[in-house]
């Protein structure tokens, strides 16, 4: 059973579990209309229990630590990728820990959302970091209010950023890259990237199949195997590179360096490279769904960003002359 409760100016739902337990739950309102909408849910939620389709525990007061537990849990058990799992543990830590480990998840509202957005402000987070962060706790608020911890959405909007079109390496700036006395295993590595335009957890997880690299399921965005089409002189670099991997943290970093390094400092990092991949096969194949499927984008809406430049613009920028197709493209299967 659930009732409604007036306490102050704001209503409190009531409700009595299986052996007499007695649980309050604020709506957050004053409002009687939004609080009954909310009564609702509870009571549905009481019917579901008593159906034996949720258990106690689940309608029992927890924390707001222990509900980012379950969430994580919740999320490894519907397969999500390690990567999307990390973004989402460094994102719930910043809101518990500006918040506390044991506030009532049910008392969580919008101001301790955004007291996570100030905090991150503070410590001079980029805009799009931020962004980032909060994505990661819509999810989670919206997952509680499908489980019943909580009776409103409590999904913050992400702050507005400038759309910067994607920065690619232009010819010169990869010869000036490339002109660096490094380790050969570094530059087949580059090479590998520049060729395949892969992010750069992907590599460590590629393996070779003939002419195309394969990236798994499990490790693309797009939740299906990609396959890239491998040149014979790119392969030599493939093997070289994945001779025992470098681990991401070096790779970026020996780019940094070596893009540093040069007169005048290449502003680009090692994803540039996969903008310009993305940009070379736009240019040869004509076709924006070939690129979505090479670069293992879920949404074309992603691809789309590089329709944005001119294709006289490209020709021009990255020296690649247009041709009808990419023998052997297989994209996904």
């Amino acid at each position: 059973m659930a009732t409604l409760r007036k306490i102050g100016n704001k209503y409190y739902v009531r409700m009595r579990l299986p052996g007499g337990k007695e649980k309050t739950i604020p709506t957050g309102t004053g409002n009687q209309r939004e609080a009954e909408r909310k009564l609702k849910i509870v009571q549905d939620n009481l019917f579901l229990l008593k159906a034996g389709l949720k258990t106690e525990a689940e309608l029992e007061e927890i924390g707001l630590q222990d509900a980012k537990d379950r969430f994580i849990k919740d999320r490894k058990l519907n397969g999500l990728r390690q990567t999307t799992i990390d973004s989402y543990e460094l994102s719930l830590k910043n809101l518990v820990s500006v918040n506390s480990p044991s506030m009532p998840v049910s008392s969580l509202t919008k101001k301790h959302v955004k007291k996570m957005v100030e905090k991150l402000k503070e410590d001079k987070l980029k805009d799009s970091t931020i962004n980032i962060r909060i994505r990661s706790v819509n999810a989670f608020t919206k997952w509680l209010l499908t489980e019943g911890y909580i009776l409103e959405s409590l999904s913050l909007p992400v702050i507005r950023v400038d759309d910067p079109l994607p920065k690619f390496l232009t010819p010169d700036e990869l010869d000036l890259l490339y002109a660096h006395k490094m380790n050969p295993k570094m530059r087949s590595t580059f090479k590998v990237f520049e060729g395949l335009g892969l992010r750069l957890s992907e590599l460590q997880h590629s393996t070779l199949d003939g002419n195309f690299v394969i990236i798994p399921a499990e490790y693309s965005k797009s939740r299906r195997d990609r396959l890239i089409p491998i040149s014979e002189e790119l392969k030599m670099h493939y093997k070289i590179a994945m001779k025992q991997p470098y681990k991401s943290h070096s790779i970026t970093r020996a780019f940094r360096r070596y893009a540093d390094d040069v007169d005048p400092p290449i502003k680009k990092t090692l994803h540039s490279m996969r903008h310009t991949y993305a940009l070379r096969m736009l240019q040869q194949t004509k076709d924006i769904v070939t690129v979505k499927e090479l670069l293992g984008h879920a949404d074309i809406k992603t691809t789309m960003i590089y329709t944005k430049f001119p294709p006289e613009y490209i020709a021009e920028m990255l020296e690649v002359d247009s041709v009808k197709s990419v023998d052997g493209i297989v994209g996904q299967a």
